[in-house]
């Protein structure tokens, strides 16, 4: 009997601090994307391309994403609300990276924005963003 209610206490401490890991986690990410709409809404696609991962400046050309996010921003005008419609987080040799989508409305449309970040120690930095409005695909 000892050993269950031993189990059960070991079980329950485990539980507390992945609980309390996935929560700062969360806010971690949440932290992320609302300093990328910041800098979105300012108009610093520069910023965003430097301040994201490696991996996202070694297959994206800076001049190339600011052009993007510059057509996006005269398309669409600045964010104004955000909602999760999926998270999903993934561990593959001890890198934790995260899938989020947002329906995201805009000053001149509404959107779904697709981000891909990666944990590097209590940072979510970005890997990869995609936006799709069929307000984009109008003249």
């Amino acid at each position: 009997m000892k050993t269950i209610i031993t189990l059960a206490l070991v079980c329950f401490v485990f539980c507390l601090t992945g609980c309390t890991s996935l929560n700062k986690s969360n806010a971690t990410i949440k932290a992320a994307i609302d300093h990328f709409h910041q800098q979105y809404n300012e108009g610093n696609a520069g910023a965003i391309w430097t301040e994201a991962h490696a991996k996202f400046r070694n297959t994206t050309e800076k001049t190339s994403f600011e052009t993007y996010l510059l057509t996006v921003q005269r398309k669409l005008g600045k964010v104004t609300s955000t909602a999760n419609v999926d998270l999903q987080r993934s561990i593959v040799n001890q890198t934790t990276t995260v899938h989020l989508s947002q329906t995201t409305a805009f000053e001149k449309g509404k959107g779904m924005e697709t981000f891909t970040l990666e944990m590097v120690g209590e940072d979510a930095v970005l890997v990869a963003y995609n936006v799709q409005s069929k307000e984009l695909s109008a003249k």
